[in-house]
């Protein structure tokens, strides 16, 4: 646990740095990744709206996923582990300015030779981070400067890291500068992703 916790600590000063919106380091087992994995493709899945979003603002989406995914048996261990780990760091760290509860989940199953999903921005609701765990596949995730996906920035989130997304009211960060520009391509292998995020306005 010290390794983690000394880990995702580094983790966090990295992204707390100006300009810097999202980073990824190692963090889980082999065995932390096949069980994720095995409870993950247990799951029931739907296939995710093609198009979503305003107009002028249109992303593309193709995979499988399932949302709400639920808090159980490796993905309860995995959010537990992760709120436990940012409770004992944020205190004396002053990035977050919110009690920190995971209460947004989900499994995304991209097919071999999918499109992805598009540039975009995670919705304003979720607040402090945004966790990206990959556990299977090869594809290609990228932070990007505008919506036309300039100056594309390749984040290592194979299996085994632990990807990291600012969100705003992290390191007083808030509106359209707290959060990065980011899509997914070049889904040779496919891709089977967790994501965990902190919903401010969770659904009734």
């Amino acid at each position: 646990m010290n390794f983690r916790r000394d880990a995702l600590r580094s983790g966090l000063e990295t992204l707390a740095q100006p300009g810097c919106l999202a980073t990824s380091f190692e963090f889980f087992s082999t065995d932390d990744i096949d069980r994720l994995k095995q409870f993950s493709l247990s799951l029931p899945m739907r296939k995710a709206r093609p198009v979503v979003g305003a107009p002028g603002r249109e992303v593309t989406q193709d995979f499988d996923i399932c949302f709400p995914a639920p808090r159980q048996d490796a993905l309860d261990d995995l959010t537990s582990m992760l709120e436990e780990l940012i409770d004992d760091i944020a205190g004396d760290t002053d990035v977050l300015d919110t009690p920190f509860e995971l209460n947004d989940l989900a499994v995304q199953h991209y097919p071999p030779q999918s499109r992805g999903i598009g540039v975009h921005m995670d919705s304003l609701r979720y607040r402090g981070l945004v966790f990206i765990i990959t556990l299977d596949g090869s594809s290609r995730f990228c932070v990007c400067d505008d919506r036309e996906g300039s100056g594309a920035r390749v984040l290592d989130e194979s299996p085994g890291r632990l990807g990291l997304l600012s969100a705003p009211g992290f390191a007083g960060r808030e509106g359209e500068g707290s959060r990065p520009f980011h899509f997914v391509d070049r889904i040779t292998g496919g891709r089977l992703s967790i994501g965990l995020r902190h919903n401010s306005k969770p659904p009734d």
